[in-house]
């Protein structure tokens, strides 16, 4: 049987009970009604004991009775009938359409959407799924991306290695000139492999982390001693402010991961001013922001920047000397994060800046050890 015929006799069997029911109950009860109306008849008539006149009586106050329920049960019934058929259809037809829409999905038509249907459950199921059917299309034309982005800086070493092979070949150029510039552009190939094989690995949760207690200033001034010279050849300032240094729970070298991430980023979108990355604690947490005076990042963009693959600026065109990105530094870093117990959040303005706030948990104070108090 399919969904419409299930549903209208499921209609339709507790339509025939109810009337069922309805009609031996009233049979049984019914002479407890009409008992009393019975005999004020016979005394207004003056007959005073005549049994076959109560027994007359009776029977045609219950056959009566009998006669108009059934006709009243086959009229409701036949109008069960008509609404339960109208009623199934249209929860047939609801079921249709999300059949009918997920097939063209899987078909690959991801721009497939349902109308909108009122705010019953079909209601929210129909919302449910054009929200998924947004997500795939989303994750589909970032797949797109990857794949052009992906092609364009494979062929950009590939081009730059086979150049300087056939120079080589025809005498071109020595071995010791070319030879540096083939493996930086062979560097750059392994650098993309290990960026879309990280993100794999990240979201997987099978990136070994290991929290121990660590210093948060400690480990940001390791990741700022990275960054001095990349920040005086753009003549950027990096600040590292010290607010109250804190212990907090963490993989040291899965945190100098995500901080060199993150100033990575600040250092690719910031053209004047500098980076600040200021520590301190906060709350129950130890903090530390990574705040820049860069392009900013629109509000279409926000609440995308930790999405793997997803860069806000689509243009492809970099610096051959450019690092390699996939656009999963974010990505990797909020997973990094949340795997050590920490959130990652980022607020900007475009134009003006943009701030990314690590928070991590504490170390708990080893005993006899007293934490610095914090600054009134």
């Amino acid at each position: 049987m399919g969904l419409r015929a299930k549903l209208l006799a499921s209609y339709l069997a507790v339509i025939a009970l109810a009337a069922t029911t309805m009609i031996v109950v009233a049979e049984l009860t019914a002479p407890l009604f009409y008992k009393g109306h019975i005999e004020e008849m016979v005394q207004m008539f003056g007959i005073t004991d005549i049994p076959e006149m109560r027994r007359q009586l009776s029977q045609g106050f219950t056959g009566a009775f009998g006669s108009a329920l059934v006709v009243a049960s086959t009229v409701t019934l036949f109008v069960a009938l008509i609404v339960s058929a109208f009623v199934s259809r249209q929860i047939l037809r609801s079921v249709q359409r999300v059949s009918h829409a997920s097939t063209r999905i899987a078909a690959g038509h991801y721009s497939e959407r349902l109308p909108e249907m009122g705010r019953d459950e079909l209601g929210e199921l129909t919302s449910s799924f054009n929200r998924m059917a947004e997500a795939l299309e989303a994750t589909e034309a970032r797949r797109r991306e990857l794949i052009g982005t992906v092609a364009h800086e494979l062929r950009t070493p590939l081009t730059g290695m086979r150049g300087l092979t056939e120079g080589l070949l025809d005498g071109v150029f020595r071995i010791e000139e070319a030879g540096p510039d083939i493996i930086r552009e062979i560097r750059r190939l392994e650098r993309l492999t290990q960026d879309l094989s990280l993100v794999t690995q990240a979201e997987a949760g099978v990136i070994p982390v290991v929290p121990v207690p660590v210093s948060l200033a400690a480990q940001a001034h390791t990741a700022c001693t990275q960054f001095e010279r990349p920040f005086a050849n753009k003549n950027l300032t990096l600040t590292l402010d010290v607010i109250q240094d804190v212990q907090v729970v963490a993989d040291p070298d899965r945190l100098t991961q995500v901080l060199v991430n993150l100033l990575s980023n600040a250092l690719r979108h910031t053209h004047h001013g500098g980076v600040t990355v200021c520590v301190r604690e906060d709350g129950r947490s130890g903090r530390v922001d990574v705040e820049d005076t860069g392009e900013g990042i629109t509000p279409e963009d926000l609440p995308h920047v930790f999405e793997r693959f997803y860069r806000s600026d689509k243009s492809r065109a970099r610096d051959a000397h450019e690092s390699v990105g996939a656009g999963v530094g974010l990505t990797v870093s909020r997973h990094l994060i949340e795997a050590m117990g920490g959130t990652v959040r980022v607020i900007s303005t475009p134009g003006q800046g943009t701030s990314f706030s690590v928070h991590l948990p504490l170390a708990t104070p080893r005993d006899g050890e007293v934490r610095p108090a914090r600054p009134a």
